[in-house]
């Protein structure tokens, strides 16, 4: 079933799925999402089924919705579109299955009533800083535990050919391959990251996985969100470039690519 993730602070906070009778989103405990905000509206938008496909709508709501940034007031959803309400975000999902990410790799538990997802910005706050220090916390031990990337011939910029002619193929059994972003150019806290959540986001926010310096980079930049192997990669606040090529909405990563955002360029692989 599709879902929506909700995000707040750039933390996975809760999920819930859009069924038959679809989601509505606002301020009011009668909808399905119940955010707690004054930039939100009462009832501020839905997602619903329309045939095949699944549909944003805004409800006539005060500050509008958006999807990847352009205002919208009814929207066919791709799967990874990042929808706004309010200061609020909410990745649509639609290849979900019936498994769901680790509580390692969520936010702190929004509380529910009557089945309703809640979320109440002050609380959260002071619930986000304290699971940010953790993370922060397994981050670093993961990118200190990561080998080294093997040497590539490759200038910066430009993407390495992928394999080795005549390496074995990886057995039927073989874990799934983890993505990696490599640091070939800019200022980061670290030169490589493992990109083992559901979403990673690239930004100066506190609460990045790849965390830019510099005082006019924006607050998130980018986000890149894994589903097994498979790895996509959206543009939001910065101008993206993937292989040397404008990215405009979002981008299916392959081994090799080379991602370029706010000054910073970073090169894609998978390992195991």
């Amino acid at each position: 079933m599709p879902k929506l993730v909700l995000m707040f602070d750039d933390r996975i906070l809760s999920e819930s799925g859009v069924g038959l009778l679809g989601v509505t989103i606002g301020r009011l405990p009668d909808n399905t999402i119940v955010i707690d905000n004054p930039a939100v509206s009462g009832h501020h938008a839905r997602v619903l089924r329309d045939g095949d496909s699944y549909v944003v709508e805004d409800l006539e709501s005060t500050n509008g919705t958006f999807v990847n940034e352009v205002p919208i007031t009814r929207q066919t959803l791709a799967d990874g579109d990042i929808v706004l309400v309010g200061k609020h975000t909410l990745v649509f999902d639609q290849r979900s299955g019936s498994e769901s990410p680790s509580l390692g790799e969520r936010g702190p538990a929004v509380p529910e009533l009557g089945g309703t997802r809640v979320l109440d910005t002050e609380h959260h706050r002071a619930l986000l800083a304290k699971w940010d220090k953790e993370q922060k916390a397994k981050q670093a031990a993961s990118a200190a535990s990561t080998p080294a990337p093997p040497k590539t011939t490759a200038a910066p910029g430009i993407p390495a050919t992928p394999g080795t002619p005549g390496a074995p193929k990886p057995s039927p059994g073989a874990p799934p391959r983890v993505g990696v972003l490599h640091v070939l150019a800019g200022r980061t806290e670290h030169g490589e990251y493992s990109l083992v959540a559901q979403t990673s986001m690239i930004g100066k926010a506190a609460t990045s996985l790849v965390r830019l310096k510099g005082w006019f980079k924006p607050k998130v930049a980018a986000s890149i969100a894994r589903k097994g192997e498979s790895y996509t990669v959206t543009s939001l606040h910065a101008k993206t470039q993937i292989n040397g090529q404008r990215l405009t909405g979002r981008h299916e990563l392959k081994d090799g690519d080379v991602l370029q955002v706010a000054g910073v360029t970073l090169e894609f692989r998978l390992r195991r």
